[in-house]
């Protein structure tokens, strides 16, 4: 008896990656994003919320050795369609970057009571 067909388990994996886009004319009508690069990263299937949590630091740490000036950025953890770019968004964040840092909001003065 021959066996035809394909198990569920063997399926191929969808390839996961963050990605990192400048974002341009932040806030108008004509936003639009400029992708800076993708990393493939590997799901651990046991651990699965580890690649959301690790986004934030990774998009700093890349916007910190990358040189790139003051501007509005987006990350993404997404997975790859068959060109190797980003597809569907799993996790995602506008970072706000200085040149040097984070930029963060500046609390309102203290109001006189």
């Amino acid at each position: 008896m021959e066996t035809v067909g394909r198990w569920v388990y063997q399926q191929e994996k969808v390839p996961h990656a963050f990605s990192l886009c400048r974002v341009l004319d932040a806030g108008t009508f004509d936003q639009a994003y400029d992708l800076l690069g993708v990393v493939q990263v590997t799901v651990d299937r046991r651990y699965p919320e580890k690649l959301p949590a690790a986004l934030r630091p990774w998009a700093l740490a890349t916007l910190a050795n990358g040189g790139y000036g003051f501007g509005r950025f987006y990350a993404a953890y997404t997975t790859l369609d068959e060109d190797g770019e980003p597809d569907k968004a799993i996790s995602d964040e506008y970072i706000d970057w200085s040149g040097t840092g984070l930029l963060t909001p500046t609390s309102p003065p203290p109001s006189d009571s």
